[in-house]
């Protein structure tokens, strides 16, 4: 299990339907096997997600975000982690619960 306490992350990939770019940064803190962040950047205004781990290189959280509209959208997803040249990536599989759209994004940890 990796250790996301204290990491940044920013979005390197996403699907047309996801609203998180390269602009949003996510916070992520964690406590044993619970992780929680806060993220905002680009078209969200603020954002939070909670979850836990669900292997020892996945987890599955919840997320909600007001986007730049005042749009409150709401989902869920699946991240699995990798470590590629000392830097953590995550490949996420989310679908919104409104609409219930399905996408794909990357995520990697930078440091500000």
């Amino acid at each position: 299990m990796f250790n996301l306490n204290n990491k940044i992350f920013t979005a390197v990939q996403n699907s047309e339907d996801g609203e998180v770019n390269d602009q949003t940064r996510f916070y992520y803190f964690q406590q044993e096997k619970m992780i929680w962040a806060d993220y905002q950047g680009g078209e969200i205004l603020k954002g939070f997600l909670i979850g836990k781990w669900i292997s020892d290189c996945q987890i599955e959280f919840t997320y909600q975000h007001l986007n730049q509209q005042l749009e409150n959208r709401l989902g869920r997803c699946v991240t699995t982690f990798t470590l590629e040249n000392e830097k953590l990536l995550g490949r996420e599989i989310w679908q919104w619960l409104d609409t219930l759209e399905v996408g794909q994004s990357q995520i990697i940890e930078v440091t500000e």
